[in-house]
């Protein structure tokens, strides 16, 4: 396997857990774990987006780099929404409140709109890799 082959196969991965993410997440929500489903969103964006990153050649360990990396090179320079870049800036904010503050309470209502818009950062992740 050469080196492309390598990293399309990576791609793959990284887009399969984002997938199981998703699946996890509405799962979880549906259980009535909201703080565990908030979680899962954010991992389904935060694999999806290094999943895009990756396409590019670039691989990062840190979340804040994979975050600070998306927005600089689709949101800044307008291949995404900067909508995009919002979303997964408040998920990865509640996603921290969620595991590292006990009280923090999320409803369901809205952990429901954000699977919804998880699902769609992660159809527009895919569609980059697609186009490429």
């Amino acid at each position: 396997m050469n080196e492309k082959e390598a990293r399309q196969t990576l791609i793959k991965l990284w887009l399969e857990k984002a997938q199981d993410a998703l699946v996890s997440a509405e799962l979880e929500m549906n259980e009535g774990h909201l703080t565990f489903a908030v979680n899962r969103l954010y991992y389904a964006c935060f694999y999806a987006a290094t999943a895009v990153l990756l396409q590019d050649g670039k691989q990062f360990s840190k979340h804040s780099a994979v975050k600070s990396e998306l927005a600089r090179s689709y949101i800044k320079t307008g291949k995404v929404d900067a909508k995009w870049h919002k979303f997964y800036q408040k998920l990865f904010d509640d996603r921290q409140e969620g595991d590292y503050i006990p009280t923090v309470v999320f409803d369901k209502q809205s952990v429901s709109e954000r699977l919804t818009q998880a699902k769609e950062f992660v159809s527009v992740m895919r569609s980059i890799i697609a186009a490429e």
